[in-house]
């Protein structure tokens, strides 16, 4: 009998569930990530309401009083005049309404007073009264309509004078402003980066213990809450680093993040290539000997009447009646001298040398 080569101990056996059941870990997996996601983000906002500097305060601190005691003045003097410009203007336009009225009576009370000339007649009192009264009335008009157009240029010449005033102003405060301004723009910086330290500090801890929960517990039965958890607080820093750091500098962080990560995870799978573990390297046994291939080169297992055909992965067929002529003699892989098939130990049928257990008694052995 040929030796055959060591196999590993039997892994642990952990059942997947049915799928309604890994439909709802799924599901609340993803919706344990989205409440931790959003009590930090409760946690990182009322951080961010901490008070910071207050301008209005800096103003009546380091500015001159007369520049706010004049904007007051100033603006309750052009609310005061832009009132009494509306009024005045309303005012005149009821008197040109008025005056336009009493312009076409007295056009129509001329009208009748020329025919009455012409058929050389005269107009009856009544008539001649309201003619009277219309003409003084149109010329009271008159006199009202350019006295108010006098106030009315009166005011706006006013009104300009106080808004050149404010403007002169607004010029003298702007500039007494530049240097306070600078200064606030610093308090806002100061203030910017004490919360962003504030909520980093923070988050620094939560990523420690994600990080030690993902490296103790990644492959336990829990591990879906500690991805969501990790993934949670993950997204959160990445917001907070987006929000806090110059886009100059954010673009850096990202992209040494991502090439951190995409790097740990390819010498990862480099590693799980290089060296499986042993639930890995059972899986590509298995794989390997459903698809009729040498698990360790790849080579077809030409044995019973397979010997004679070629196939490959995507070329291969199933055979839905069993074939009689199948093999259930010992087989080594010509390619690489590795034994595939042996006699178990057990009950001495042939079994998969690469496979832990005997398909017939069942025997698990560590070495055949």
């Amino acid at each position: 009998m040929s030796t055959s080569p060591t196999v590993s101990p039997t892994p642990e056996r952990t059942s997947r569930g049915t799928w309604w059941q890994r439909f709802l870990i799924a599901l609340f997996s993803l919706a344990l990530a989205l409440l931790c996601y959003w009590l930090i983000g409760f946690v990182l906002q009322d951080i961010g309401q901490l008070q910071g500097p207050d301008w209005g305060a800096l103003q009546a601190e380091k500015l001159d009083p007369k520049f706010a005691a004049t904007r007051e003045r100033l603006t309750t003097e052009l609310a005061e005049i832009g009132r009494q410009v509306e009024n005045e203007q309303r005012r005149q336009q009821l008197l040109r309404d008025s005056t336009a009225t009493s312009q076409k009576t007295l056009g129509q009370l001329l009208e009748l007073q020329r025919m009455s000339l012409e058929q050389k007649s005269d107009l009856p009192p009544e008539q001649q009264a309201a003619f009277a009264e219309s003409q003084r009335l149109f010329l009271a008009n008159q006199t009202k309509d350019q006295e108010l157009g006098e106030s009315l240029a009166e005011l706006l010449d006013r009104q300009a004078r106080l808004k050149e005033e404010e403007r002169l102003n607004n010029e003298e405060l702007a500039k007494a402003s530049a240097p306070l301004q600078q200064e606030f723009a610093e308090l806002e910086r100061r203030h910017r980066w004490r919360v962003a330290a504030i909520k980093i500090g923070f988050l620094a801890p939560l990523l420690v213990v994600a990080g030690w929960l993902f490296g103790r517990y990644r492959n336990s039965p829990y591990a879906p809450m500690i991805y969501a958890f990790g993934g949670a607080v993950l997204a959160k820093a990445f917001v907070v680093m987006h929000e806090y750091f110059p886009r100059e500098y954010f673009r850096y962080v990202l992209i040494l993040s991502a090439l951190g990560v995409i790097g740990a995870l390819l010498a990862k799978l480099l590693q799980m290539v290089a060296h499986p573990g042993r639930d890995a390297r059972l899986k590509l046994y298995r794989e390997a000997y459903e698809a009729f291939l040498c698990p360790v080169c790849r080579y077809p297992i030409r044995r019973g009447p397979l010997r004679y055909m070629a196939w490959t992965l995507k070329s291969l067929q199933r055979v839905s009646q069993p074939l009689e002529t199948a093999s259930d003699e010992p087989y080594t892989c010509p390619a690489c001298a590795t034994p595939l098939y042996d006699k178990c130990p057990k009950c001495n049928a042939t079994r998969h040398t690469l496979l832990p257990a005997c398909e017939h008694c069942g025997f698990e052995a560590e070495q055949m």
